[in-house]
């Protein structure tokens, strides 16, 4: 297996996750959020959100309420505006009084992957939205392989995965305040279940 088969997988070491305001995820039950798993609908694409913090920590965050990760903007300019623009959806991140936090946005893939695992393996089919809802402890991987043709993708745990070389070239394996794990593509799942969708 090349170098070119292994991802970085980023994401937030924080214990301290954002909330939504009251008001901000009342709408966000009526909108874009799936009641069944408590994640954005899959179709979504970007979204906008009203947080309970004044500003989140560290390059990478996410809403805990609703799964929704956050990236500082500093990120995102390391990784490249053609990329960015290629592989994510942008949305606004507001703070409590309504005010815009420039230095941050939130994310979604236009793919997804789903950090699979080999112990401790639950899987169920969101009755709602029919996403694929994992959990898995113990070695994590990715299965399939994913596309070549995209170099970033949003991970089911709040996280970035990117290609080897993107991580490499653009100083993301380096992040400071962030987990960097590296994942194999198995041409076998450790699990026993067939490709998922997230």
């Amino acid at each position: 297996m090349s170098n070119s088969d292994y991802y970085i997988h980023l994401q937030s070491k924080t214990m301290s996750p954002c909330s939504l305001i009251k008001e901000a995820y009342i709408e966000a039950t009526n909108t874009w959020l799936c009641t069944g798993c408590v994640r954005p609908n899959p179709e979504l694409t970007s979204v906008d959100v009203r947080i309970q913090e004044s500003a989140p920590e560290g390059p990478l965050n996410f809403v805990g309420d609703c799964g929704l990760p956050l990236v500082r903007m500093s990120v995102l300019s390391a990784l490249g505006e053609e990329r960015i623009k290629r592989d994510l959806h942008l949305g606004r991140v507001f703070g409590p009084d309504g005010s815009r936090l420039d230095d941050w946005a939130t994310f979604r893939g236009k793919r997804r992957v789903i950090i699979r695992g080999s112990k401790h393996v639950s899987h169920r089919v969101c009755s709602d939205c029919g996403r694929d809802v994992y959990f898995a402890m113990g070695t994590r991987y990715l299965y399939p392989l994913p596309p070549k043709d995209v170099e970033i993708f949003e991970s089911d745990l709040c996280g970035l995965v990117l290609s080897a070389s993107v991580a490499a070239t653009t100083g993301m394996a380096q992040l400071a305040k962030v987990t960097r794990e590296r994942l194999k593509v198995l041409c076998q799942p450790h699990d026993g279940l067939p490709p998922l969708s997230f």
